[in-house]
Protein backbone atom coordinates (compact mmCIF):
# COMPACT_ATOMS: atom_id res chain seq x y z
CA UNK A 1 0.00 0.00 0.00
CA UNK A 2 1.08 3.53 -0.55
CA UNK A 3 3.31 4.61 -3.44
CA UNK A 4 6.82 5.66 -2.62
CA UNK A 5 8.02 9.08 -3.70
CA UNK A 6 11.42 8.03 -5.04
CA UNK A 7 12.62 11.61 -5.50
CA UNK A 8 11.88 12.36 -1.87
CA UNK A 9 13.67 9.19 -0.80
CA UNK A 10 16.76 9.99 -2.89
CA UNK A 11 16.89 13.46 -1.36
CA UNK A 12 16.59 12.06 2.14
CA UNK A 13 19.23 9.38 1.55
CA UNK A 14 21.67 11.87 0.08
CA UNK A 15 21.22 14.00 3.17
CA UNK A 16 21.82 11.03 5.46
CA UNK A 17 24.98 10.05 3.58
CA UNK A 18 26.35 13.56 4.00
CA UNK A 19 25.41 13.64 7.67
CA UNK A 20 27.07 10.29 8.28
CA UNK A 21 30.30 11.56 6.73
CA UNK A 22 30.24 14.62 8.95
CA UNK A 23 29.55 12.46 11.96
CA UNK A 24 32.59 10.30 11.25
CA UNK A 25 34.83 13.38 11.23
CA UNK A 26 33.37 15.09 14.28
CA UNK A 27 34.11 14.46 17.96
CA UNK A 28 31.40 12.80 20.00
CA UNK A 29 29.08 15.20 21.76
CA UNK A 30 28.32 14.77 25.44
CA UNK A 31 25.43 12.43 26.22
CA UNK A 32 22.55 14.72 27.02
CA UNK A 33 18.90 15.01 26.01
CA UNK A 34 18.27 16.36 22.52
CA UNK A 35 15.22 17.01 20.33
CA UNK A 36 14.64 13.29 19.76
CA UNK A 37 14.76 12.63 23.49
CA UNK A 38 12.36 15.47 24.19
CA UNK A 39 9.95 14.12 21.54
CA UNK A 40 10.15 10.65 23.08
CA UNK A 41 9.56 11.89 26.63
CA UNK A 42 5.71 11.69 26.51
CA UNK A 43 5.88 8.25 24.87
CA UNK A 44 8.35 6.87 27.43
CA UNK A 45 6.10 7.24 30.45
CA UNK A 46 5.53 3.93 32.25
CA UNK A 47 2.01 2.75 31.48
CA UNK A 48 1.50 0.64 34.63
CA UNK A 49 0.74 2.36 37.93
CA UNK A 50 3.23 1.69 40.76
CA UNK A 51 0.24 0.14 42.57
CA UNK A 52 0.00 -2.65 40.00
CA UNK A 53 0.60 -6.02 41.63
CA UNK A 54 -0.20 -9.29 39.92
CA UNK A 55 -0.32 -12.39 42.09
CA UNK A 56 0.12 -15.84 40.57
CA UNK A 57 -1.05 -18.71 42.76
CA UNK A 58 -1.77 -22.26 41.68
CA UNK A 59 -3.98 -22.18 38.60
CA UNK A 60 -5.11 -18.57 38.99
CA UNK A 61 -3.72 -15.06 38.78
CA UNK A 62 -5.26 -11.85 40.07
CA UNK A 63 -4.44 -8.18 40.51
CA UNK A 64 -4.52 -6.48 43.89
CA UNK A 65 -8.07 -5.57 44.99
CA UNK A 66 -7.05 -1.91 44.84
CA UNK A 67 -6.76 -2.26 41.04
CA UNK A 68 -10.41 -2.20 39.94
CA UNK A 69 -9.69 -1.92 36.20
CA UNK A 70 -6.31 -3.49 35.32
CA UNK A 71 -6.81 -3.03 31.57
CA UNK A 72 -6.58 0.74 32.12
CA UNK A 73 -4.45 1.05 35.25
CA UNK A 74 -1.99 -1.74 34.43
CA UNK A 75 -2.16 -2.06 30.61
CA UNK A 76 1.31 -3.63 30.24
CA UNK A 77 0.74 -6.32 32.85
CA UNK A 78 -2.75 -6.83 31.45
CA UNK A 79 -1.30 -7.17 27.93
CA UNK A 80 0.93 -10.01 29.08
CA UNK A 81 -2.08 -11.77 30.64
CA UNK A 82 -3.77 -11.48 27.22
CA UNK A 83 -0.66 -12.98 25.63
CA UNK A 84 -0.84 -15.89 28.07
CA UNK A 85 -4.58 -16.38 27.55
CA UNK A 86 -4.25 -16.34 23.75
CA UNK A 87 -1.36 -18.82 23.69
CA UNK A 88 -3.01 -21.04 26.29
CA UNK A 89 -6.13 -21.12 24.09
CA UNK A 90 -4.12 -22.15 20.97
CA UNK A 91 -5.33 -19.14 19.01
CA UNK A 92 -3.39 -20.22 15.88
CA UNK A 93 -5.34 -23.48 15.70
CA UNK A 94 -8.64 -23.10 17.57
CA UNK A 95 -9.77 -19.55 16.75
CA UNK A 96 -11.52 -18.26 13.62
CA UNK A 97 -9.69 -16.34 10.87
CA UNK A 98 -11.18 -13.56 8.74
CA UNK A 99 -11.73 -15.96 5.87
CA UNK A 100 -13.60 -18.37 8.19
CA UNK A 101 -15.73 -15.57 9.67
CA UNK A 102 -16.97 -14.13 6.37
CA UNK A 103 -18.08 -16.87 3.89
CA UNK A 104 -17.89 -16.41 0.12
CA UNK A 105 -21.60 -17.14 -0.59
CA UNK A 106 -23.28 -16.42 2.76
CA UNK A 107 -26.66 -17.74 3.77
CA UNK A 108 -28.86 -16.04 6.41
CA UNK A 109 -29.42 -17.51 9.85
CA UNK A 110 -32.22 -20.05 10.10
CA UNK A 111 -35.27 -18.55 11.84
CA UNK A 112 -37.52 -20.48 14.24
CA UNK A 113 -39.99 -22.59 12.33
CA UNK A 114 -38.18 -22.38 8.98
CA UNK A 115 -36.68 -25.36 7.19
CA UNK A 116 -32.87 -25.43 7.29
CA UNK A 117 -32.62 -25.03 3.53
CA UNK A 118 -30.16 -22.40 2.31
CA UNK A 119 -29.77 -21.00 5.82
CA UNK A 120 -27.28 -21.44 8.65
CA UNK A 121 -28.65 -23.28 11.68
CA UNK A 122 -25.43 -22.73 13.65
CA UNK A 123 -21.76 -21.87 13.37
CA UNK A 124 -19.95 -24.56 11.42
CA UNK A 125 -17.49 -26.40 13.68
CA UNK A 126 -14.78 -27.45 11.24
CA UNK A 127 -11.23 -26.91 10.04
CA UNK A 128 -12.25 -25.61 6.65
CA UNK A 129 -10.19 -22.54 5.86
CA UNK A 130 -12.70 -21.03 3.42
CA UNK A 131 -16.35 -21.77 4.25
CA UNK A 132 -18.85 -21.12 1.50
CA UNK A 133 -22.10 -20.40 3.34
CA UNK A 134 -21.78 -20.26 7.16
CA UNK A 135 -19.04 -18.96 9.50
CA UNK A 136 -16.68 -21.65 10.79
CA UNK A 137 -15.00 -22.08 14.15
CA UNK A 138 -12.23 -24.74 14.47
CA UNK A 139 -12.49 -25.04 18.25
CA UNK A 140 -12.40 -28.67 19.34
CA UNK A 141 -12.09 -30.04 15.79
CA UNK A 142 -9.10 -32.44 15.61
CA UNK A 143 -6.17 -31.43 13.42
CA UNK A 144 -5.02 -28.12 12.00
CA UNK A 145 -7.23 -25.78 9.91
CA UNK A 146 -6.33 -25.33 6.24
CA UNK A 147 -5.38 -21.68 6.56
CA UNK A 148 -4.02 -19.76 3.59
CA UNK A 149 -2.02 -16.65 4.40
CA UNK A 150 -2.98 -13.38 2.77
CA UNK A 151 -1.27 -10.12 1.98
CA UNK A 152 -1.24 -7.63 4.86
CA UNK A 153 -3.89 -4.94 4.74
CA UNK A 154 -1.89 -2.09 6.23
CA UNK A 155 1.85 -2.47 5.63
CA UNK A 156 3.71 -0.42 3.02
CA UNK A 157 5.15 -2.71 0.40
CA UNK A 158 8.21 -2.34 -1.81
CA UNK A 159 10.13 -5.00 -3.69
CA UNK A 160 13.77 -5.72 -2.98
CA UNK A 161 14.60 -4.68 -6.55
CA UNK A 162 12.89 -1.31 -6.13
CA UNK A 163 14.62 -0.64 -2.82
CA UNK A 164 18.06 -1.55 -4.18
CA UNK A 165 17.42 0.49 -7.31
CA UNK A 166 17.07 3.68 -5.27
CA UNK A 167 20.85 3.65 -4.81
CA UNK A 168 21.57 2.04 -8.17
CA UNK A 169 22.24 -1.41 -6.68
CA UNK A 170 21.09 -4.70 -8.18
CA UNK A 171 23.14 -7.32 -6.34
CA UNK A 172 20.27 -8.58 -4.16
CA UNK A 173 22.23 -7.99 -0.95
CA UNK A 174 20.15 -7.03 2.07
CA UNK A 175 22.98 -4.89 3.43
CA UNK A 176 22.67 -2.62 0.38
CA UNK A 177 18.98 -1.88 0.94
CA UNK A 178 18.66 1.64 2.43
CA UNK A 179 17.75 1.38 6.11
CA UNK A 180 14.62 3.49 5.71
CA UNK A 181 13.30 1.06 3.07
CA UNK A 182 14.02 -2.24 4.82
CA UNK A 183 10.70 -2.16 6.66
CA UNK A 184 8.62 -1.72 3.46
CA UNK A 185 10.55 -4.59 1.83
CA UNK A 186 9.68 -6.87 4.75
CA UNK A 187 6.16 -5.45 4.55
CA UNK A 188 5.89 -6.76 0.98
CA UNK A 189 7.20 -10.24 1.82
CA UNK A 190 5.28 -10.90 5.04
CA UNK A 191 1.76 -12.29 5.27
CA UNK A 192 -0.89 -11.97 7.95
CA UNK A 193 -3.75 -13.80 9.55
CA UNK A 194 -6.22 -12.45 12.09
CA UNK A 195 -7.70 -14.83 14.66
CA UNK A 196 -10.87 -14.16 16.68
CA UNK A 197 -12.09 -16.04 19.76
CA UNK A 198 -15.44 -17.77 20.21
CA UNK A 199 -17.28 -14.80 21.83
CA UNK A 200 -16.45 -12.69 18.76
CA UNK A 201 -17.64 -15.40 16.37
CA UNK A 202 -20.83 -15.95 18.37
CA UNK A 203 -21.64 -12.24 18.31
CA UNK A 204 -21.10 -11.92 14.55
CA UNK A 205 -23.28 -14.97 13.90
CA UNK A 206 -26.01 -14.04 16.37
CA UNK A 207 -26.41 -10.57 14.85
CA UNK A 208 -25.97 -11.86 11.29
CA UNK A 209 -23.02 -9.56 10.63
CA UNK A 210 -21.19 -12.07 8.45
CA UNK A 211 -22.71 -10.74 5.22
CA UNK A 212 -23.16 -7.33 3.60
CA UNK A 213 -26.93 -7.24 4.04
CA UNK A 214 -26.53 -7.66 7.81
CA UNK A 215 -24.24 -4.63 7.91
CA UNK A 216 -26.66 -2.60 5.80
CA UNK A 217 -29.37 -3.47 8.34
CA UNK A 218 -27.28 -1.96 11.16
CA UNK A 219 -26.70 1.21 9.15
CA UNK A 220 -30.40 1.56 8.36
CA UNK A 221 -31.37 0.86 11.98
CA UNK A 222 -29.00 3.59 13.16
CA UNK A 223 -30.41 6.15 10.73
CA UNK A 224 -33.99 5.18 11.64
CA UNK A 225 -33.34 5.47 15.37
CA UNK A 226 -31.61 8.80 14.97
CA UNK A 227 -34.44 10.19 12.89
CA UNK A 228 -37.25 8.99 15.12
CA UNK A 229 -36.08 8.57 18.70
CA UNK A 230 -33.20 11.03 19.27
CA UNK A 231 -31.94 11.90 21.79
CA UNK A 232 -32.91 8.52 23.23
CA UNK A 233 -31.68 5.26 21.77
CA UNK A 234 -33.32 1.86 21.42
CA UNK A 235 -32.40 -0.51 24.24
CA UNK A 236 -29.30 -2.47 23.26
CA UNK A 237 -29.46 -6.28 23.28
CA UNK A 238 -27.07 -8.17 25.56
CA UNK A 239 -24.04 -8.87 23.33
CA UNK A 240 -23.07 -11.96 25.33
CA UNK A 241 -26.40 -13.76 24.83
CA UNK A 242 -27.84 -15.57 21.83
CA UNK A 243 -31.18 -14.68 20.25
CA UNK A 244 -33.68 -16.67 18.20
CA UNK A 245 -33.33 -14.13 15.40
CA UNK A 246 -30.99 -11.17 14.83
CA UNK A 247 -32.06 -8.41 17.27
CA UNK A 248 -32.65 -4.78 16.32
CA UNK A 249 -29.08 -3.50 16.35
CA UNK A 250 -28.17 0.17 15.92
CA UNK A 251 -24.59 -0.17 17.15
CA UNK A 252 -22.03 -2.95 16.73
CA UNK A 253 -20.75 -3.57 20.25
CA UNK A 254 -18.84 -6.79 20.91
CA UNK A 255 -19.07 -8.59 24.27
CA UNK A 256 -16.46 -7.89 26.93
CA UNK A 257 -14.92 -11.34 26.42
CA UNK A 258 -14.05 -10.58 22.77
CA UNK A 259 -10.38 -11.06 21.92
CA UNK A 260 -8.53 -10.93 18.60
CA UNK A 261 -4.95 -11.56 17.50
CA UNK A 262 -3.40 -10.21 14.30
CA UNK A 263 -0.31 -12.31 13.52
CA UNK A 264 2.34 -11.51 10.90
CA UNK A 265 4.26 -14.35 9.28
CA UNK A 266 7.24 -14.66 6.94
CA UNK A 267 7.90 -17.72 4.80
CA UNK A 268 10.94 -19.45 6.29
CA UNK A 269 12.54 -19.85 2.86
CA UNK A 270 12.55 -16.04 2.47
CA UNK A 271 14.04 -15.25 5.87
CA UNK A 272 17.71 -15.17 4.85
CA UNK A 273 16.84 -12.82 1.98
CA UNK A 274 15.98 -10.10 4.52
CA UNK A 275 18.67 -10.78 7.11
CA UNK A 276 16.68 -13.12 9.39
CA UNK A 277 18.14 -16.33 10.76
CA UNK A 278 15.25 -18.86 10.94
CA UNK A 279 17.44 -21.26 12.94
CA UNK A 280 18.36 -18.88 15.77
CA UNK A 281 18.84 -21.15 18.78
CA UNK A 282 19.02 -18.38 21.38
CA UNK A 283 15.80 -16.71 20.21
CA UNK A 284 13.86 -19.27 18.14
CA UNK A 285 10.75 -18.40 16.12
CA UNK A 286 7.30 -19.91 16.35
CA UNK A 287 6.99 -21.95 13.15
CA UNK A 288 3.69 -22.96 11.55
CA UNK A 289 2.79 -24.48 8.18
CA UNK A 290 0.40 -22.44 6.02
CA UNK A 291 -0.81 -22.54 2.44
CA UNK A 292 1.04 -19.72 0.59
CA UNK A 293 -0.67 -16.93 -1.28
CA UNK A 294 -1.63 -17.89 -4.83
CA UNK A 295 -0.05 -15.83 -7.63
CA UNK A 296 -2.58 -13.68 -9.54
CA UNK A 297 -4.57 -15.84 -11.92
CA UNK A 298 -3.22 -19.11 -10.52
CA UNK A 299 -5.97 -21.27 -9.02
CA UNK A 300 -3.71 -24.27 -8.41
CA UNK A 301 -3.66 -25.03 -4.67
CA UNK A 302 -0.15 -24.84 -3.22
CA UNK A 303 1.26 -27.16 -0.60
CA UNK A 304 1.68 -25.84 2.96
CA UNK A 305 5.14 -24.65 3.95
CA UNK A 306 6.78 -23.26 7.13
CA UNK A 307 6.24 -19.65 8.19
CA UNK A 308 7.94 -17.71 11.00
CA UNK A 309 5.88 -15.62 13.44
CA UNK A 310 7.46 -12.14 13.36
CA UNK A 311 4.94 -10.15 15.39
CA UNK A 312 1.38 -9.94 16.64
CA UNK A 313 -1.23 -7.48 17.87
CA UNK A 314 -3.64 -8.46 20.64
CA UNK A 315 -6.86 -6.50 21.18
CA UNK A 316 -9.36 -7.02 24.00
CA UNK A 317 -12.83 -5.56 24.56
CA UNK A 318 -12.22 -5.18 28.30
CA UNK A 319 -12.81 -1.45 27.81
CA UNK A 320 -15.35 0.08 25.38
CA UNK A 321 -12.63 1.30 22.98
CA UNK A 322 -10.66 -1.95 23.37
CA UNK A 323 -7.23 -2.46 24.92
CA UNK A 324 -4.41 -2.60 22.37
CA UNK A 325 -1.03 -4.32 22.71
CA UNK A 326 1.62 -5.25 20.18
CA UNK A 327 4.40 -7.83 20.46
CA UNK A 328 7.49 -8.37 18.29
CA UNK A 329 10.15 -11.02 17.99
CA UNK A 330 13.18 -9.75 19.86
CA UNK A 331 15.35 -9.96 16.70
CA UNK A 332 13.09 -7.81 14.50
CA UNK A 333 15.19 -5.19 12.75
CA UNK A 334 14.13 -1.73 13.83
CA UNK A 335 11.88 -3.14 16.55
CA UNK A 336 12.05 0.06 18.63
CA UNK A 337 12.57 2.54 15.76
CA UNK A 338 10.76 5.89 15.73
CA UNK A 339 8.79 5.59 19.01
CA UNK A 340 10.81 3.21 21.20
CA UNK A 341 9.63 0.12 23.10
CA UNK A 342 7.71 0.46 26.36
CA UNK A 343 7.11 -2.44 28.77
CA UNK A 344 6.83 -1.83 32.49
CA UNK A 345 6.01 -5.44 33.37
CA UNK A 346 7.57 -8.23 31.33
CA UNK A 347 11.24 -7.51 30.60
CA UNK A 348 12.76 -4.67 32.66
CA UNK A 349 15.46 -2.77 30.80
CA UNK A 350 18.98 -3.20 32.15
CA UNK A 351 20.43 0.28 32.70
CA UNK A 352 23.69 1.00 30.87
CA UNK A 353 24.80 3.59 33.39
CA UNK A 354 23.97 4.98 36.81
CA UNK A 355 22.32 8.15 35.56
CA UNK A 356 19.56 9.41 37.80
CA UNK A 357 17.05 12.21 37.82
CA UNK A 358 17.75 14.05 41.03
CA UNK A 359 17.84 11.38 43.72
CA UNK A 360 15.56 8.91 41.88
CA UNK A 361 16.80 6.03 39.74
CA UNK A 362 15.57 5.90 36.17
CA UNK A 363 12.58 3.73 35.32
CA UNK A 364 13.29 0.39 33.64
CA UNK A 365 10.36 0.32 31.19
CA UNK A 366 11.66 2.11 28.08
CA UNK A 367 14.10 1.40 25.26
CA UNK A 368 14.57 4.50 23.12
CA UNK A 369 15.04 4.42 19.34
CA UNK A 370 18.60 3.96 18.06
CA UNK A 371 20.33 7.22 17.18
CA UNK A 372 23.35 8.39 15.26
CA UNK A 373 24.86 11.02 17.52
CA UNK A 374 26.32 14.40 16.65
CA UNK A 375 25.76 14.00 12.93
CA UNK A 376 26.79 17.52 12.02
CA UNK A 377 29.35 18.18 14.73
CA UNK A 378 27.02 20.41 16.72
CA UNK A 379 25.23 17.92 18.96
CA UNK A 380 22.30 17.15 16.65
CA UNK A 381 21.25 13.48 16.53
CA UNK A 382 19.26 11.48 13.96
CA UNK A 383 17.46 8.16 13.93
CA UNK A 384 19.60 5.11 13.15
CA UNK A 385 17.06 2.81 11.52
CA UNK A 386 16.60 -0.95 10.97
CA UNK A 387 19.19 -2.01 13.53
CA UNK A 388 19.16 -4.46 16.41
CA UNK A 389 17.87 -3.62 19.89
CA UNK A 390 18.78 -5.06 23.29
CA UNK A 391 17.00 -8.16 24.47
CA UNK A 392 15.24 -6.15 27.17
CA UNK A 393 16.71 -7.94 30.16
CA UNK A 394 15.66 -11.02 32.04
CA UNK A 395 12.00 -12.01 32.19
CA UNK A 396 10.36 -10.60 35.30
CA UNK A 397 9.61 -13.15 38.06
CA UNK A 398 5.85 -12.54 37.82
CA UNK A 399 5.76 -13.01 34.04
CA UNK A 400 7.91 -16.11 34.45
CA UNK A 401 5.36 -17.43 36.94
CA UNK A 402 2.53 -16.64 34.50
CA UNK A 403 4.29 -18.58 31.74
CA UNK A 404 4.92 -21.51 34.06
CA UNK A 405 1.30 -21.53 35.21
CA UNK A 406 0.06 -21.67 31.62
CA UNK A 407 2.75 -24.20 30.61
CA UNK A 408 3.96 -21.64 28.07
CA UNK A 409 7.52 -21.64 26.74
CA UNK A 410 8.54 -24.52 28.98
CA UNK A 411 10.08 -26.63 26.20
CA UNK A 412 13.52 -26.66 24.61
CA UNK A 413 14.86 -26.27 21.11
CA UNK A 414 12.91 -25.36 17.97
CA UNK A 415 9.61 -27.00 17.12
CA UNK A 416 9.92 -27.73 13.38
CA UNK A 417 6.74 -29.80 13.08
CA UNK A 418 4.80 -26.92 11.53
CA UNK A 419 2.26 -27.13 14.35
CA UNK A 420 3.09 -24.88 17.33
CA UNK A 421 2.36 -25.85 20.90
CA UNK A 422 2.06 -23.68 23.97
CA UNK A 423 5.19 -25.37 25.36
CA UNK A 424 7.41 -24.11 22.51
CA UNK A 425 10.44 -22.30 23.90
CA UNK A 426 10.00 -19.76 21.09
CA UNK A 427 7.17 -17.99 22.97
CA UNK A 428 9.92 -16.53 25.16
CA UNK A 429 11.40 -14.77 22.12
CA UNK A 430 8.63 -12.17 21.90
CA UNK A 431 8.61 -8.77 23.58
CA UNK A 432 5.88 -6.28 24.33
CA UNK A 433 6.45 -3.25 22.09
CA UNK A 434 3.79 -1.19 23.85
CA UNK A 435 0.14 -0.77 24.84
CA UNK A 436 -2.51 1.84 24.09
CA UNK A 437 -5.73 2.69 25.91
CA UNK A 438 -6.18 6.42 25.11
CA UNK A 439 -6.18 8.53 21.95
CA UNK A 440 -4.06 11.25 23.61
CA UNK A 441 -2.06 11.71 26.79
CA UNK A 442 -3.38 13.70 29.74
CA UNK A 443 -1.67 16.75 28.21
CA UNK A 444 -3.12 16.24 24.74
CA UNK A 445 -0.14 14.64 22.99
CA UNK A 446 -1.37 12.02 20.47
CA UNK A 447 -0.46 8.53 21.65
CA UNK A 448 1.15 6.18 19.14
CA UNK A 449 1.51 2.45 18.85
CA UNK A 450 2.86 0.64 15.83
CA UNK A 451 4.71 -2.52 14.98
CA UNK A 452 7.77 -2.61 12.72
CA UNK A 453 6.18 -5.46 10.72
CA UNK A 454 2.43 -4.96 11.00
CA UNK A 455 2.75 -1.21 10.37
CA UNK A 456 5.82 -1.53 8.15
CA UNK A 457 6.78 1.88 6.80
CA UNK A 458 4.50 4.07 8.93
CA UNK A 459 5.31 3.32 12.56
CA UNK A 460 6.12 7.00 13.08
CA UNK A 461 2.44 7.94 12.62
CA UNK A 462 0.67 4.75 13.69
CA UNK A 463 -2.04 4.66 16.35
CA UNK A 464 -4.02 1.43 16.80
CA UNK A 465 -6.89 3.26 18.47
CA UNK A 466 -7.28 6.06 15.92
CA UNK A 467 -6.80 3.80 12.93
CA UNK A 468 -9.40 1.33 14.16
CA UNK A 469 -11.81 4.12 15.11
CA UNK A 470 -12.16 4.58 11.34
CA UNK A 471 -13.41 1.02 10.90
CA UNK A 472 -16.88 1.90 9.63
CA UNK A 473 -19.44 1.10 6.96
CA UNK A 474 -21.41 3.17 4.47
CA UNK A 475 -25.09 2.77 3.66
CA UNK A 476 -24.03 0.03 1.21
CA UNK A 477 -22.42 -2.04 3.96
CA UNK A 478 -18.89 -1.57 2.66
CA UNK A 479 -15.84 0.16 4.23
CA UNK A 480 -16.18 3.91 4.54
CA UNK A 481 -12.50 4.80 4.87
CA UNK A 482 -9.04 3.90 3.67
CA UNK A 483 -6.29 2.90 6.09
CA UNK A 484 -3.95 5.74 5.18
CA UNK A 485 -4.45 9.49 5.31
CA UNK A 486 -3.84 11.87 2.40
CA UNK A 487 -0.51 13.07 3.74
CA UNK A 488 3.01 11.75 3.21
CA UNK A 489 6.06 11.21 5.39
CA UNK A 490 9.49 12.61 4.52
CA UNK A 491 10.27 9.29 2.83
CA UNK A 492 7.31 9.62 0.48
CA UNK A 493 5.25 7.02 2.36
CA UNK A 494 1.58 7.53 3.18
CA UNK A 495 0.91 8.13 6.87
CA UNK A 496 -1.91 6.87 9.05
CA UNK A 497 -4.03 8.91 11.45
CA UNK A 498 -3.44 9.44 15.16
CA UNK A 499 -4.91 11.49 17.97
CA UNK A 500 -8.63 12.00 18.64
CA UNK A 501 -11.08 10.89 15.89
CA UNK A 502 -12.76 13.54 13.78
CA UNK A 503 -16.57 13.56 14.29
CA UNK A 504 -16.98 14.75 10.69
CA UNK A 505 -15.76 11.34 9.53
CA UNK A 506 -19.11 9.93 10.62
CA UNK A 507 -21.76 12.63 10.29
CA UNK A 508 -22.15 16.29 9.38
CA UNK A 509 -24.92 18.84 9.63
CA UNK A 510 -26.74 18.78 6.31
CA UNK A 511 -29.15 21.14 4.56
CA UNK A 512 -32.65 19.60 4.43
CA UNK A 513 -32.39 16.69 6.79
CA UNK A 514 -35.41 15.02 8.37
CA UNK A 515 -38.78 15.80 6.87
CA UNK A 516 -39.15 19.56 6.64
CA UNK A 517 -36.21 20.32 8.93
CA UNK A 518 -33.77 22.52 7.10
CA UNK A 519 -30.72 21.26 9.04
CA UNK A 520 -30.22 17.81 10.54
CA UNK A 521 -27.39 15.28 10.69
CA UNK A 522 -26.34 13.54 7.52
CA UNK A 523 -24.92 10.13 8.41
CA UNK A 524 -21.73 9.41 6.48
CA UNK A 525 -20.61 6.20 8.19
CA UNK A 526 -21.51 3.92 11.10
CA UNK A 527 -18.65 2.61 13.18
CA UNK A 528 -18.07 -1.17 13.42
CA UNK A 529 -16.66 -1.21 16.97
CA UNK A 530 -13.04 -0.75 15.91
CA UNK A 531 -13.06 -3.96 13.84
CA UNK A 532 -11.72 -3.59 10.30
CA UNK A 533 -12.55 -7.22 9.53
CA UNK A 534 -16.07 -6.34 8.40
CA UNK A 535 -14.51 -5.19 5.14
CA UNK A 536 -14.35 -8.90 4.25
CA UNK A 537 -18.12 -9.43 4.35
CA UNK A 538 -19.64 -10.80 1.13
CA UNK A 539 -23.15 -10.08 -0.15
CA UNK A 540 -25.94 -12.67 -0.24
CA UNK A 541 -27.52 -11.00 -3.28
CA UNK A 542 -25.67 -9.67 -6.34
CA UNK A 543 -23.89 -6.47 -5.40
CA UNK A 544 -20.93 -4.59 -6.90
CA UNK A 545 -18.61 -4.39 -3.90
CA UNK A 546 -16.82 -6.95 -1.74
CA UNK A 547 -13.64 -9.04 -1.43
CA UNK A 548 -12.37 -10.94 -4.46
CA UNK A 549 -13.50 -14.29 -3.02
CA UNK A 550 -17.20 -13.29 -2.95
CA UNK A 551 -19.44 -15.38 -5.24
CA UNK A 552 -22.15 -12.75 -5.78
CA UNK A 553 -20.21 -9.75 -7.07
CA UNK A 554 -21.57 -7.94 -10.10
CA UNK A 555 -21.12 -4.56 -11.77
CA UNK A 556 -24.31 -4.81 -13.82
CA UNK A 557 -26.56 -1.82 -13.29
CA UNK A 558 -24.25 -0.28 -10.69
CA UNK A 559 -24.42 3.47 -10.09
CA UNK A 560 -22.58 5.63 -7.61
CA UNK A 561 -24.31 5.88 -4.20
CA UNK A 562 -26.25 9.02 -3.39
CA UNK A 563 -25.40 10.94 -0.20
CA UNK A 564 -27.02 9.43 2.89
CA UNK A 565 -29.88 11.46 4.36
CA UNK A 566 -31.78 10.75 7.53
CA UNK A 567 -35.26 9.43 6.92
CA UNK A 568 -38.22 10.36 9.14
Amino acid sequence: MGRLNIVSILTLLATLVGLATAQAQAPQAPTRPDQIDYAMFPLAEAKDSPQCRLHVTGDTFAFDPAVSNPSMTCPDAFAWTLFVRSVRDNFWEDWTTDRQMWPSDPWPRCRPGTAPDRCCPAIEISNTGAPEHCPAYPGPTPGVPSHQVRAPVTAHQMSMEQALGVLGKSDGRWDNVPAILKSPVIGALQDELIFRNKPMVDYVFDNELYHTEGLIRVFDNFVTALGSAAPRRPAAPNPAKSHDAPPFLTKIDFPIAALMVKANWLAADRAAQVGINPDDQEHPYIVMNFVPRSPPGDATPASPKPYLLLSMHISSKDVPNWTWATFEHVNNQGRCDWTGCNDSFGYPVQAKDTTSAGSAALASNYIGPNKTRNIDGSGVDAFDLAGAYPDGGEISPVLGALFAQGDIGTGNGINRSGRPTRQDAAWRSYRLKGTQVDFVTATGVPTKLGNSVTEAGFVNSASCLTCHSRAAITREGVPAFAIFADRMSDAGLAESVNGAPNPAWFSVNAFFGVGTQREAPQVMAVQTDFVWGFRFACPMDPRPLGPAWCKNLTTKGYSAPVPTRMMP
